[in-house]
């Protein structure tokens, strides 16, 4: 059983790590979220138009989960003309290496 001042010293060390991390996990999650980052790791830029086309998934779905990607700070939008489009800007090292580790 481990005393009460290494239970303190624990608590702060997990206290301390950010949380980033578990919500990327959670963000990235969801099947077409983690296609969609993977596609935008791999490509630098791509139009709600180009991912829906890709995925064949409906443009609206598309646009919902890049909403909630942009939110968590892994995408950035650029409107260009009529159509928005999305590139990945995390900017997190432990997220890049993430990613790098699981699509390359």
């Amino acid at each position: 059983m481990l005393k009460q001042s290494h239970i303190l010293k624990i608590k702060k060390s997990i206290s301390r790590e950010r949380p980033d991390l578990s919500d990327t996990f959670s963000v990235l999650g969801d099947k077409t979220r983690y296609k969609i980052i993977e596609l935008l790791s791999r490509n630098k830029t791509l139009c709600v138009s180009d991912l829906s086309a890709i995925l064949d998934v409906s443009m609206s779905c598309i646009s919902q989960h890049l909403r909630i990607l942009e939110m968590s700070g892994l995408v950035k939008s650029n409107r260009q003309g009529q159509s928005i489009c999305y590139s990945y800007t995390n900017t997190d090292p432990k997220i890049n290496a993430i990613v790098d580790l699981i699509f390359y």
